[in-house]
């Protein structure tokens, strides 16, 4: 940034620091694959590849939304909502931004979205913190598919009403071959004036009018101020329609447009606010605009509610703890399915009011809530009735696991995946053996303390097995016959991931081409000890294998990965690289 550019009040600046994310591939605490390699100058641009250097996120292509261990979306959630991960940056100095460059250096085009907010953590650490949070869409689009070379994506950026040094990028990986790469992110724009920022003075104030309220906020706002007391009229078809026909053709129908519908007459208002419009509530989709008062108002009509997210929810205090609690105490009763990954206004008490409230909850997502402490997840083990249970990198550790899993034996899916205070993942393994026959799918990605003691003792144990990742377990050792046991025992997988494991064997590979024959997603990333032989036994084999994943395996060039895309066009093949 130039001195004449500043005197202007117009600079660029590349991030300071990334302050929250959804998920990474790499590992909390260290530098390989972490979202936080995100923040500062370019490592790699304009070189292209896989490099340690860049941020990568957990999950890329259409696999991970097949894999027996997928959960089907709740409904009603809108066409426009694409966002599956993301990440927020903070920036120095406010601006009014201008530009953003976005630098792309493996697998380009999952960027969908991008977002300011009109403050940022440090605020809050303030004496007299902002009451009003606002986020404004700078750019939205569709996922894309683009040739392999790096890209500088500097979208067209709409009008930002105000100042800003925190930007949020969304992400959605499903047309991606492989793993996206983020490089950094450089922001330009407009100082902000604390003398000017408020007068019609201020540059920006002609570059950037306020665009106002956002169409969805508005009808989301107005549905709550809907007045039950307006008379009837003439509602011509509508009423000659049976009421169970008028509630299906309103199933249909988006959050929004319930909205629409409701405003419309107090006939449709009336079917609108039936609580059997309410069994599923995905909130996700309006994270940046659901708060308390959204919450508050819809109690009154989710008495059937049956599943419920607010993922991605309750940034910056928009939702309290207790507003929460009173919710469920009042909308619970019924409900199966919560899924609060990445939600920020949870705390102990919160998680105690769910077992309370919620006695037929079944599946519990609480993935990246990093900042539960341990005390909170000993709620989760007084619940008696979870089958589909999430804590992707939280700090619970393998003594509470162990109380959730021995109270609960009903459990078929289970990820602890990047959960770093999790030890004696041994024991946890044996728990699950001894106590849930019926599991299908537990993700260990990254599980340090794991040894071939607990993988076969949970071979041995649950033969239910579909899915199961134990990527970057560096303690599971092929010589000691594990991987073997494991193909013997679990016929039936369907997913199996070694990511990693550098003693994976052509033994191993023969046994899983014997016994597992469904075997559809396979992934052996960094393994020098398969040759053509052991993969070419699982190609053969594994008819119904769509996902292979050979990255990095000494003995397997791209020459001999190109004829076998020939030989079985069904298969996607995997082989990463590095590139300058």
């Amino acid at each position: 940034m130039n001195e004449e550019d500043v005197k202007a009040g117009y600079v660029h600046q590349h991030a300071i620091e990334v302050v929250d994310f959804s998920s990474q591939y790499g590992y909390d605490g260290s530098m390989s694959y972490v979202a936080s390699n995100l923040a500062g100058p370019p490592n790699v641009f304009p070189g292209y590849g896989d490099f340690t250097q860049a941020c990568v996120f957990r999950t890329y292509g259409p696999w991970w939304k097949s894999c027996p261990s997928a959960r089907k979306p709740i409904n009603r959630a809108p066409i426009t909502f694409r966002s599956q991960d993301y990440i927020e940056l903070l920036f120095e100095e406010r601006v009014y931004p201008s530009r953003i460059d976005i630098f792309e250096t493996y697998n380009p085009g999952s960027v969908v979205k991008i977002l300011a907010c009109n403050t940022s953590p440090k605020d809050f650490e303030e004496l007299d913190p902002p009451e009003d949070v606002e986020w404004a869409t700078l750019w939205a689009g569709q996922p894309e598919s683009l040739p392999a070379r790096p890209r500088e994506f500097s979208p067209p950026l709409n009008p930002c009403p105000f100042a800003t040094n925190l930007i949020r990028l969304e992400v959605n990986q499903k047309l991606l071959e492989y793993y996206t790469e983020l490089d950094a992110v450089k922001l330009y724009g407009i100082l902000e004036c604390k003398e000017l920022q408020n007068s019609s003075d201020h540059p920006s104030r002609h570059l950037y009018p306020d665009p106002g309220i956002s169409a969805t906020e508005k009808m989301l706002k107005d549905l709550m101020l809907v007045d039950k007391k307006t008379a009837p009229g003439n509602n011509g078809y509508f009423d000659i329609l049976p009421s169970e026909v008028i509630q299906l053709i309103l199933s249909y129908l988006d959050m929004p447009s319930l909205c629409s519908a409701a405003l419309s007459c107090s006939f449709l208002m009336h079917h609108c606010y039936d609580p059997l419009q309410y069994t599923d509530l995905d909130l996700q989709p309006y994270w940046s605009q659901v708060d308390d008062y959204v919450l508050k108002c819809l109690q009154i009509r989710c008495s059937h509610l049956q599943q419920l997210s607010l993922s991605w929810c309750g940034r910056y205090d928009m939702i309290k703890g207790r507003t929460f609690n009173e919710f469920l105490e009042h909308c619970g009763s019924e409900l199966t399915c919560l899924r609060l990954a990445c939600s920020r206004f949870l705390y102990a008490d919160c998680l105690r009011a769910v077992g309370v409230s919620c006695p037929l909850l079944q599946e519990l997502d609480l993935s990246s809530c990093t900042y539960l402490h341990d005390t909170a997840f000993q709620q989760v083990a007084n619940f008696t009735s979870l089958r589909r249970l999430n804590l992707y990198r939280t700090s619970v550790v393998g003594s509470t696991v162990r109380s959730i899993i021995r109270n609960n034996p009903g459990l078929e899916y289970l990820n602890l995946g990047g959960c770093k205070s999790c030890d004696g993942m041994d024991d946890v393994a044996i728990d699950l053996a001894q106590h849930c026959p019926q599991l299908k799918a537990v993700d260990f990605w990254r599980c340090r303390s794991l040894t071939n003691i607990g993988l076969r003792a949970l071979a041995s144990g649950c033969s239910l097995l579909l899915e199961l990742d134990l990527g970057w377990c560096p303690e599971l050792r092929s010589n000691t016959g594990c991987f073997v046991s494991l193909a013997q025992s679990c016929h039936l997988l369907k997913k199996l991931f070694v990511t990693a494991n550098r003693t994976v064997s052509d033994n191993d590979l023969f046994a899983l081409a014997k016994h597992c024959r469904d075997l559809e997603q396979l992934d052996i990333l960094g393994t020098r000890m398969v040759s053509p032989d052991g993969a070419l036994a699982v190609l053969n084999s594994c008819k119904k294998l769509s996902f292979f994943d050979i990255s990095f395996c000494s003995q397997l060039d791209f020459a001999m990965v190109y004829k076998w895309k020939m030989a079985f066009p069904d298969v996607a093949l995997r082989k990463s690289f590095q590139n300058t």
